[in-house]
């Protein structure tokens, strides 16, 4: 049953508010940290964010840490959901979701 929480992008569906993802009715399993970066990812479609706006927004004010951890849940991301292609690398900025064709 499709509810206002859920996003779909190509043949993922995303339901933030039960924090579940699933692709073709199987449920994939996602760490809470690589869900709620992918959450952000969604809500922000198309613009480029920095690894300082990701981690901002995906672990909140206080999480302290190395940016680069950005980069390792981002792998974690493509290969997991086969986005290797659609998660894109900005230059000198951080990264990018490109909307669904």
């Amino acid at each position: 049953m499709k509810t206002a929480q859920d996003v779909f992008y190509k043949d993922l569906e995303v339901n933030l508010a039960a924090h579940r993802v699933s692709r073709a009715g199987h449920e994939l399993c996602l760490t809470p940290r690589e869900f709620a970066l992918l959450a952000v990812l969604l809500t922000h479609c198309d613009k480029a964010l920095s690894r300082s706006q990701l981690l901002e927004a995906a672990w909140g004010y206080a999480y302290i840490g190395e940016s680069r951890t950005v980069d390792v849940h981002i792998n974690r991301l493509r290969r997991k959901l086969g986005l290797k292609n659609d998660i894109q690398t900005v230059y000198k900025v951080g990264y990018r979701l490109n909307s669904a064709s």
